[in-house]
């Protein structure tokens, strides 16, 4: 029998709006869902017709999204305006009487969003990704079944905009009586993301500063979860009740370069200075989290040391002067290789420094505790130490015995928690998001993702992108993430997904490609070539690693003639050359002039005739910087589309660094380098390249290979985790 469900809304708050039309163009068999085509209607109903059931709405505008207790900002140059809310509250609309709940998002006039909460099931209205037409949108009615007791379990996969609405509406003041019957300790932050880390992550977001605040959002919650996860035996609340993002530098914030001593003393100035004094003072915080983009450095022994992720007084919760913490977040050396805190392994840097600053130590400093293991190592790479150790348990344990402010009441805003994650952001944020942080790079993924299980992520998530050789490490996935059919990675380990969370398993769904306009290198005999990309978010994957198999990237051929109208063609030569010469200001070991050349193609090291070579300045071989380059930038390859060999047959060209014949179809398999399978994260300390691999990349005088092999044995391996020791804290002076 075929379900009809038609919705006709009309909002007499806002004539702008108009009435809307939902017609019924399909039932997805087997499923209670709906296809429907909304319309614009010149006959204003009031009533939502559904399964039967006919529902009269009294829609009014939600005024309440944003409490003006809670600040988001951006700074840019001392001028602070304010973040928008991700929704806009003159668009949003919400409905209640005794028998539903619902609310509406008319942001996008022809996008709308909405969800009717009734006694007996739950209507969820989203559009459909596809092209618009004269007839209307396409949209989407779900139709599940509601559980009384925790209605907001059926709002994951609605849009967030709405969720807090109606999380605001039924459950804000059970959440402030849950906080205050606990008894449990709540710190409240004031988080300030620097100028260098803006730099870094606003042009992976577009500029978008609301999608930014709500990459920081996930991170929070990410340090919240390893405070509530059973090893620290006290449970600790974070509550944000400050955000600022500054575009530029507050002058009253002076950085030293990222010299961590002065940093800290900079910011603990800064953040006394603009924290209201008043603990009782709703816009007060308990302690303030500078998160940088600036590679931290001590000087130790007389020489520079960049080990140093953070910096942190000991028991400085609650005392003015020293309730401040410095911790990294999206680092890299000069040339561009992730650090530990380049991506969500910042999650456990920032954990570790607010840990000091709320009493802890170094476990093996002061304590029984093993040195390696735990989050309160001295040692952080990017494997492992997911956990609190029976000492730092022990300090929280004690924390009503000294740090009174973390006991007072405060109401959380619906719009600045972080706590819309349940304390597995990993569920929203999965692998593929984590590693597109690391290498702020929409086209990476994990690796391992066509597996059914990857329960190694726990420990540490392995990263690849196809624009880069060999991998990267993000340290371990945050809580929450997929890791296998209904498993998750909780504290480290790869378990079952337990309670309410199964309902919410969302295998994920390829979105449609999007295609780049023809470009090329305009090279002798070249072609052009477009790449196409494609995002898993139709719908987007909670607590799932099914769905979105196959590339999210790649190339194809296009003739190139109208681009390359305007443009002399150059020689592979030349067009290596001038790149030698780009290349020379960053490896002074390259020849000065920029002499390069084009290899002639191997069939068993098809990279080899689309990677540039350039002349050494101490040997006059030719080397090709695949390595050093790699993360900075700059391409060591040709274009995509550049000729690169004949067989007599047939025409190949450079697609994704490989030379291809022209017809040869890229699979997921294939867009991969697979000749450098070693780690790419940068190291503690500088490393020379072994002898057999520089002779892997390198072409004699007369363009002929040195070596078409090397040994895997000397290949980089992850530093071991004590060469990233060092003392990130220091004690209040008497």
């Amino acid at each position: 029998m075929m379900t009809c469900i038609v919705l006709c809304l009309f909002l007499v708050a806002n004539e702008a709006l108009g009435a809307y039309a939902f017609q019924l163009l399909m039932p997805l068999k087997g499923q209670d869902y709906e296809v429907v085509r909304l319309i614009r209607s010149p006959h204003p109903e009031f009533n939502v017709k559904a399964f039967g059931d006919e529902i009269r709405l009294n829609l009014e505008p939600n005024q309440n999204i944003i409490s003006p207790s809670f600040e988001a900002f951006v700074n840019d140059g001392d001028i602070r305006t304010p973040i928008p809310s991700s929704s806009n509250a003159s668009c949003n609309y919400l409905h209640s009487d005794e028998s539903s709940t619902a609310a509406f998002d008319f942001c996008d006039p022809d996008s709308v969003r909405g969800l009717v909460l009734t006694d007996k099931y739950v209507l969820e209205i989203e559009p459909v990704e596809e092209e618009d037409s004269e007839e209307g949108y396409f949209h989407l009615v779900k139709r599940r079944p509601l559980v009384p007791d925790d209605w907001t379990e059926h709002l994951r996969n609605v849009p967030a905009a709405i969720e807090r609405q109606i999380s605001s509406a039924l459950s804000e003041r059970a959440l402030k009586k849950r906080k205050s019957a606990s008894g449990r300790p709540m710190v409240e932050l004031g988080l300030f993301f620097d100028e260098a880390a803006y730099k870094l992550f606003s042009p992976f977001f577009k500029n978008d500063d609301v999608k930014l605040k709500n990459m920081l959002l996930a991170y929070i919650n990410g340090v919240q979860a390893l405070y509530h996860h059973p090893s620290a035996g006290t449970k600790i609340d974070l509550m944000l009740t400050h955000l600022e993002i500054f575009k530029t530098q507050p002058s009253d914030l002076p950085h030293y370069a990222g010299e961590r001593s002065n940093l800290l003393d900079s910011f603990c100035v800064y953040n006394e200075k603009h924290n209201p004094a008043d603990d009782k003072d709703p816009k007060h915080w308990d302690m303030g989290l500078y998160v940088s983009g600036l590679d931290f450095y001590a000087v130790e022994n007389g020489k520079k040391s960049g080990v140093t992720m953070g910096l942190a007084t000991v028991g400085g919760v609650c005392q003015a002067k020293y309730a401040c913490v410095i911790a990294e977040f999206g680092v890299t050396n000069i040339l561009g290789k992730p650090y530990p805190s380049a991506g969500f392994t910042s999650v456990y840097v920032l954990a570790h420094e607010m840990g000091h600053n709320l009493g802890m130590h170094h476990d093996s400093s002061s304590n029984s505790c093993p040195k390696d293991g735990f989050i309160m190592s001295p040692s952080r790479g990017v494997n492992g130490e997911t956990l609190w150790s029976h000492c730092s348990a022990d300090v929280l344990k004690g924390l009503d015995g000294w740090a009174k402010c973390l006991y007072d009441v405060q109401k959380p805003n619906t719009d600045m928690d972080h706590t819309q994650f349940k304390d597995k952001p990993g569920a929203v944020w999965g692998p593929k998001k984590q590693c597109e942080i690391l290498l702020r790079d929409p086209d990476a993924n994990y690796v391992g993702d066509d597996k059914k299980e990857v329960p190694e992520i726990c420990q540490s998530l392995p990263c690849r992108t196809p624009h880069r050789t060999g991998y990267y490490y993000a340290g371990p996935a945050l809580e929450g993430s997929a890791c296998g059919v209904g498993k998750t990675c909780q504290g480290g380990s790869c378990t079952a997904i337990q309670g309410g969370d199964v309902s919410e398993v969302v295998a994920g769904g390829w979105g449609p490609w999007k295609y780049s306009k023809c470009q090329s290198g305009c090279t002798s005999h070249s072609k052009g070539f477009l790449k196409k990309q494609r995002q898993c978010n139709n719908p987007s994957p909670v607590y799932s690693i099914d769905g979105c198999k196959g590339p999210s990237y790649g190339v194809s051929l296009c003739k190139d003639e109208k681009v390359c109208k305007y443009k002399k063609r150059v020689t592979a030569a030349e067009f290596a050359s001038r790149k030698c010469y780009e290349f020379n200001h960053y490896l002074p070991t390259l020849d000065k002039y920029g002499a390069g050349l084009q290899a002639p193609h191997e069939q068993g090291r098809l990279w080899v005739s689309c990677a540039i070579f350039c002349r050494r300045e101490d040997s006059g071989l030719y080397y090709s910087p695949r390595i050093e380059l790699n993360d900075i930038g700059l391409d060591p390859y040709f274009p995509d589309g550049t000729w690169c060999h004949n067989d007599g047959i047939s025409d190949f060209y450079c697609m994704q660094h490989h030379c291809l014949p022209e017809n040869f179809q890229l699979t997921k398999d294939s867009i991969w380098i697979t000749d450098l399978l070693m780690s790419q994260n940068a190291l503690p300390h500088p490393l020379k390249l072994p002898d057999d691999l520089q002779n892997y990349l390198s072409l004699d005088a007369h363009g002929k290979p040195i070596s078409t092999t090397y040994q895997d044995n000397n290949i980089l391996k992850p530093p071991s985790e004590d060469e990233w020791a060092t003392v990130d804290y220091l004690e209040i002076k008497n």
